[in-house]
């Protein structure tokens, strides 16, 4: 089976190739991790593909957005302007109100463009709008079950509470990626651990990584010195 690759160097050769097409993958860290730069490593892995990508921004705007990126070399505006990329910007109530509609009107995104690639940052907002843990899982359920049937390969981003995401999401996914920004002496550190990933062989190594010019930089062969 042929995978979507990551984007993010070196990394899709400890996960058996990348993610597996139609799956939901889930990257859970604290504020300031990098998140939503991995995320946009694996819209511009699709992008340079030739797919056209969607990315549902639950909290940030997308010219703020846009601009961050820019700062890590990424050209959002470039790949919206080539019809590779479509930028949603949501509030929390909108996406309840897809949600109890079963998000019939965002299927006018998936059929004419064939997007096979979706990033949702990040489903903590979008869960703060559920008081009732049941709610917020049956809420997620409906949203992961209508992307796979639109045959889309699903990334979303989630805020850690104790080292766990939040909501329960950790069971309705294929894939768990964390991303720690821990303090190590005078220094703060962030590594990449990937703590489940279904039908796959992947590394067990906690991996160092670097933000900066080009985006995320793995460092497999650095070790965390506690």
């Amino acid at each position: 089976m042929e995978r979507l690759s990551t984007g993010v160097k070196g990394l899709d050769e400890l996960i058996g190739g990348g993610l597996k097409p139609g799956s939901i993958n889930l990257i859970a860290g604290e504020p300031g991790c990098g998140k939503s730069v991995f995320s946009v490593h694996y819209i511009m892995a699709g992008a340079e593909a030739g797919e056209t990508c969607l990315y549902v921004s639950v909290e940030e705007k997308r010219d703020k957005f846009y601009s961050n990126m820019e700062g890590f070399g990424f050209d959002m505006q470039k790949l919206e302007d080539e019809g590779k990329l479509i930028f949603h910007k949501t509030t929390v109530s909108e996406m309840r109100n897809l949600l109890d509609q079963g998000l019939i009107s965002f299927e006018e995104y998936f059929k004419p463009h064939q997007i096979k690639r979706v990033v949702l940052d990040s489903v903590t907002a979008l869960m703060l709008a559920y008081n009732a843990e049941t709610a917020q899982r049956n809420a997620l359920m409906v949203l992961f079950e209508a992307m796979e049937k639109w045959g889309a390969t699903v990334l979303v981003t989630s805020e850690v509470e104790s080292g766990a995401a939040r909501f329960g999401v950790e069971y309705l996914v294929d894939t768990i990626i964390h991303l720690y920004y821990v303090k190590i002496g005078q220094e703060r550190v962030r590594t990449l651990e990937v703590f489940k990933m279904r039908g796959t062989d992947h590394t067990k190594q906690e991996i160092v990584y670097r933000l900066g010019k080009g985006g995320m930089i793995l460092y497999p062969n650095e070790k965390v010195l506690v």
